[in-house]
């Protein structure tokens, strides 16, 4: 084993992130694809349960960047492969045409509420056992996580 490496997998919070990320998003696509979901990314079912919760304001593609903290050029790919496959569309704005505000289709609607059903039931799965307290704690630290990199992200941008 090298040098320091134990230390960088064992000790670092974002390494263990990083891990259990990958875990989570393996099993869910695993259980999706099973219930044949194969067609729903997750990201994509992510982004239609928020067009659906936000129905009644404009959504443009800046709102999906911040929400879920991606790329200019990530959000764009999906959102190309969303319209490709019906569940979106994209409207240039009234004020400026390279603005698009994005509208959830009637199949996008459908393709969010099958969704969506599997999803909380997967979610409740993977948290079974976490009492409301780790929750709150988890979350505090999290929210420090996030503080930390906004405010580098600040300084050095």
């Amino acid at each position: 084993m090298c040098d320091g490496y134990k230390d960088i997998t064992d000790d670092a919070i974002c390494f263990q992130f990083k891990q259990m990320d990958n875990q989570i998003m393996r099993y869910i696509h695993m259980k999706m694809s099973q219930d044949g979901f194969d067609e729903v990314t997750v990201m994509h079912g992510w982004i239609l349960g928020f067009l659906y919760c936000n129905s009644d304001r404009k959504i443009c593609q800046k709102d999906i960047e911040d929400q879920f903290c991606i790329a200019k050029s990530t959000v764009t790919n999906i959102l190309k492969l969303m319209e490709k496959k019906g569940y979106v569309t994209r409207v240039s704005g009234e004020h400026d045409a390279r603005t698009k505000i994005l509208h959830l289709t009637a199949e996008g609607e459908e393709i969010h509420k099958k969704t969506i059903a599997k999803i909380h039931s997967l979610h409740d799965m993977i948290e079974d056992g976490i009492t409301d307290e780790e929750r709150e704690c988890f979350y505090r630290i999290i929210g420090k996580i996030k503080n930390n990199m906004e405010n580098n992200r600040r300084k050095d941008g």
